[in-house]
């Protein structure tokens, strides 16, 4: 039985440090397809990434393209999730990213995926029965889960910590 009961969506922090590790499309792939989905907002900061956006926007369309994720965006039908969004950009704690990322998670029953420890605090202040995961808690799960090994996952969490040295 998968950990991954709901879809997780994933922010900023996960994919770029994923990212960083050059180990996005790894860590994404072993699970069921569609078990991840990222905002638009997300897909669109990532592009303004000086030197991965263009890249890292490439691969996260690879990933759509091959079901590993989907790109989602607010649902402006949903009165609740287009305030969910807009309280938290009026707060000005929160990237675009971040916030459209709690809204989806909170309106529609996913879990989330944060690194980011204002984004979490937000999310649960708004919904407390959504799951918040870090970038180790998924690679930590896919080892219980016998899709990484934990060998795998220590090179990449090493990478990762590398790269937030830099």
């Amino acid at each position: 039985m998968a950990p991954l009961k709901k879809p997780h969506v994933l922010d900023n922090d996960v994919v770029s440090r994923l990212n960083s590790a050059g180990a996005l499309r790894r860590a994404l792939e072993v699970w069921p397809k569609s078990s991840f989905r990222v905002t638009e907002r997300v897909v669109k900061e990532a592009w303004r990434w000086r030197s991965e956006g263009q890249r890292l926007v490439a691969l996260l369309k690879d990933l759509e393209a091959a079901e590993i994720i989907a790109v989602i965006s607010i649902d402006e039908s949903s009165e609740e999730e287009i305030w969910a969004y807009a309280r938290l950009q009026l707060e000005k704690k929160l990237g675009r990213g971040e916030s459209a990322s709690i809204a989806i998670a909170c309106h529609r029953g996913f879990d989330i995926a944060t690194d980011d420890s204002d984004a979490a605090d937000r999310c649960k202040a708004m919904n407390p029965s959504v799951s918040i995961f870090g970038t180790g808690a998924l690679l930590n799960m896919a080892v219980q889960e016998d899709l990484m090994t934990q060998g795998e996952v220590n090179a990449i969490q090493a990478k990762i910590r590398r790269a937030n040295k830099a």
